[in-house]
C-alpha cells in the first residue's frame, strides 16, 4: 500500500519522518518514522523510558522536535503550536485544572475553539454520558477517584472531535468492565 501511494503521489494521513528529540545530551528519539492512515488505531509498545510519551508530546506540539517533520492531513505541522494542531491528548497524569469543575474542564477546549456556550452544553452532556459521569458535572477533580479523573481527561480529549487522538495509558485507572465499554466508544 505504501508503495502504491508513493507511485500515485498520495500521502498518508499522518507522516512522521525522521523525528529526533534530545534532552540535554540524552537522545530520547532517533530517526522515528511512521505513516498512519486515517482511521487506523496504532499502539506504541516498549519499556518504561523508551520515548513513547515523548513521541506523543512531540506530535501533540507540547515538545519541540529537534529534527524531522510531522505532516498531518497533508499539512506540515512540525512548527505549528499545539493549540492549532487539532490533536486531542490524554496524559498519564490526567492534567485536569484543579480549580475548575468537570463541566468547566470540558468547556475549556470548546471555548478556545470559540464555540457558543449554548452549543457547549449539549456537547458536554453527550461526552459525559459516553464516559459515564453525567452525575459529576459540578464536581472538582480533587473530589473524584483516579478512574473518574481519567474519564474526565478522556472526555476533554474527545469533546472537540480532534483529527487525531493521542492516548498515553488512557484507561489504566479504570475498572475492567468500564474499560471495555470505553475501548468500544473510543474506537
Amino acid at each position: 500500500d505504501v508503495y502504491k501511494r508513493q507511485e500515485l503521489n498520495q500521502m498518508s494521513y499522518m507522516e512522521i519522518s525522521n523525528i529526533e528529540k534530545s534532552f540535554d545530551k540524552n537522545e530520547v528519539l532517533k530517526g522515528i518514522s511512521l505513516n498512519i492512515e486515517q482511521g487506523e488505531f496504532v499502539s506504541l509498545l516498549g519499556p518504561s523510558g523508551c520515548g513513547k510519551s515523548t513521541l506523543l508530546r512531540c506530535l501533540s506540539g507540547l515538545e519541540t522536535i529537534d529534527k524531522g517533520t510531522f505532516v498531518l492531513d497533508g499539512n506540515d505541522v512540525t512548527e505549528t503550536p499545539a493549540q492549532n494542531r487539532n490533536i486531542g491528548m490524554v496524559f498519564q497524569q490526567y492534567s485536569l485544572f484543579p480549580n475548575m469543575t468537570v463541566e468547566e474542564n470540558l468547556s475549556f477546549p470548546l471555548t478556545i475553539q470559540k464555540m457558543p456556550k449554548a452549543d457547549q452544553k449539549a456537547k458536554i452532556d453527550d461526552v459525559l454520558n459516553i464516559v459515564g459521569l453525567t452525575d459529576k458535572k459540578k464536581a472538582y477533580p480533587g473530589n473524584l477517584s483516579g478512574g473518574q479523573q481519567q474519564r474526565v481527561a478522556l472526555a476533554r480529549a474527545i469533546i472537540s472531535r480532534p483529527k487525531v487522538l493521542l492516548l498515553d495509558e488512557p484507561l489504566s485507572a479504570i475498572d475492567a468492565k468500564l474499560r471495555k465499554n470505553l475501548q468500544i466508544e473510543i474506537r
